[in-house]
């Protein structure tokens, strides 16, 4: 068990440099000194599907989840990825909108989205 943990991490600076080229939405959040990453990635981009929406503890050395994924309903992911960082707000976290979002029209660290 113990060495496909290590696999893991040695794929994680793959998975992350892929994530960076292809993302339309991304979050972080502090609370403390505790950080948490929501992002949403499009596989196919610019197509909006298929899309996943990963979670991520940085800090805590926990490989990136999938929380969503969707094959076939359009802005699903950017709904889910919303609604999951105003729960981590709710919970006392304080979450910006990535500077790299800012690049690709987004505002930069504005606050999230909230979920109509």
């Amino acid at each position: 068990m113990k060495q496909s943990t290590s696999t893991a991490w040695i794929c994680l600076p793959v998975f992350f440099a892929t994530i960076t080229v292809a993302f339309a939405e991304s979050w972080t959040c502090h609370k403390g000194d505790l950080t948490r990453h929501v992002l949403v990635f499009y596989r196919e981009e610019p197509a909006r599907l298929p899309c996943e929406v990963f979670y991520s503890k940085p800090r805590e050395k926990v490989v990136p989840r999938a929380l969503w994924k969707a094959d076939n309903v359009e802005d699903y992911c950017e709904r889910k990825a919303a609604e999951f960082v105003v729960k981590l707000e709710s919970w006392g976290w304080r979450c910006t909108v990535d500077p790299q979002q800012a690049a690709s029209g987004g505002p930069d660290n504005a606050p999230a989205p909230r979920p109509e």
